[in-house]
This record gives C-alpha cells, structure tokens and sequence, in this order.
C-alpha cells in the first residue's frame, strides 16, 4: 500500500489488495487448521467485470467510496489494484499518524477447488464486495475471518505493508523566486 498525504486534505491510497497466482502465507480457519490458498488470475477481474458495485471500507466498517464513485480497481499480472483518493477525516489522520496498516478484502466463493489433503485451496470465482484500508494490525498475515449466514460464507483476508508520502509537508524542491532573480540579475549583465 502507498499512502500519499495531499496538502488539500486528502490521501491517495494504492497499491495491490492481493497477488494472483502465488501461494498465500497459511491461513487459519476457525476450526483451528490450516491451508494455503491461491487466487487465479483473470478471478478478480471477473468479479469486477460482473458491475456490481465494489466498497472501500475503513476497517470493513464504513464505506467511503465505492468503484461507481472514486475507486479503481483492476487486476493486472501482479493481482488486484486499487487506487482511491479519500478525504474521509478518520483515514486522512490515520494516515497523517502512520496508523494504516494494510488492504484487506471481502468476498464469496462461487467456485473453488481444495487439493484432497484440504490444505491448498485455489479460488476461481468470487463476489468481491469490498476491499478495506486498515488501521487493525490483523493478528497473522492472510488472516481469515468468516461470517455465516443463509448457507453463504463472506471471508475476509488481510494484508499488511504501507509506505507513506507526506507531500502536504513537503516543500518544493525548485525556488522559482529566487531563480527569476537569477534570471533578472543575468539580463542585466
């Protein structure tokens, strides 16, 4: 993730949400197991493709925008993309204070295949309904968190990594001033 700070009060935020194609850190289910998982390519762009409305969210929480209404997300060779600019006052002083921590995203299986020792799973088709900025440190790596309703398993994963600009604090690395007194002095001789 790259945080970078605007002098208007905003934050762009992007980065990659999650590769394709590699081999997850092991994930723990709620049963206590584990297994690694890999997300195919062509998985996240076929949700994106399908229209519906994809959130950032703030912790999984609160919305801030949506891909209808300032998010971009795409996946390329690397995985899932996303690119925001927030002006949400929260996520602009979480960012200010360093406290973003990493993406996370949300989503439903329509189809997976798990390798017959359950310990690989490869996703091939998804509902992606949201991905978060988080301020949380989740407690591993490719954390899972599934909720359960009506037959449907959301799972949300977690990953961490952020680099932060601060260009509201930046000051501008050419002195247009004093170079047009320069150029003034030079006429003059």
């Amino acid at each position: 993730m790259k945080v970078e700070i605007r002098a208007d009060n905003t934050v762009e935020i992007s980065g990659y949400v999650n590769v394709v194609e590699r081999q997850s850190k092991p994930i723990r289910k709620f049963n206590g197991r584990a297994f690694r998982e890999t997300v195919r390519a062509g998985t996240f762009q076929k949700a994106i493709d399908k229209g519906k409305p994809i959130e950032l969210r703030l912790n999984h929480d609160r919305v801030l925008c949506d891909t209808q209404s300032g998010l971009d997300l795409r996946e390329d060779n690397v995985g899932l993309h996303a690119r925001a600019v927030v002006d949400d006052k929260e996520t602009v002083r979480a960012a200010k204070e360093g406290k973003l921590t990493g993406w996370s995203f949300g989503f439903t299986v329509n189809k997976d295949s798990w390798s017959d020792s359950g310990e690989e799973r490869v996703l091939e088709d998804i509902n992606l309904a949201e991905v978060s900025i988080l301020t949380l440190e989740p407690a591993y790596i490719a954390t899972s968190v599934e909720v359960r309703g009506n037959d449907t398993v959301f799972e949300k994963r977690s990953y961490t990594g952020v680099e932060t600009v601060d260009n509201a604090k930046k000051k501008p690395s050419f002195d247009f001033m004093r170079r047009k007194i320069q150029i003034e002095k030079l006429k003059g001789e």
